[in-house]
């Protein structure tokens, strides 16, 4: 088992993402008491299910997602 934050860093997505693939049922997790972190068990993260889920992540990227990366400009609208 290791911590949602491990397994999304493996899967190459945010924590966020990673916790919207576990409510969605995708990715298999679990948490010892509400509020604990959770866990998701290492051999999930090769099965095509959670494959699938995370490329759907990657495909919903920005066309240019790594210049957002390191764009270190703060963008204020109607500035």
């Amino acid at each position: 088992m290791i911590s949602l934050m491990k397994a999304a860093e493996k899967l190459g997505i945010c924590v966020g993402s990673a916790k919207s693939l576990v409510q969605r049922g995708i990715l298999p997790a679990t948490q010892i008491l509400p509020g604990s972190p959770w866990m998701v068990p290492v051999e999930a993260l090769s099965s095509e299910a959670v494959r699938i889920g995370v490329q759907g992540v990657v495909d919903r990227r920005p066309k240019f997602y790594e210049d957002y990366q390191y764009d270190k400009v703060v963008r204020l609208p109607g500035i």
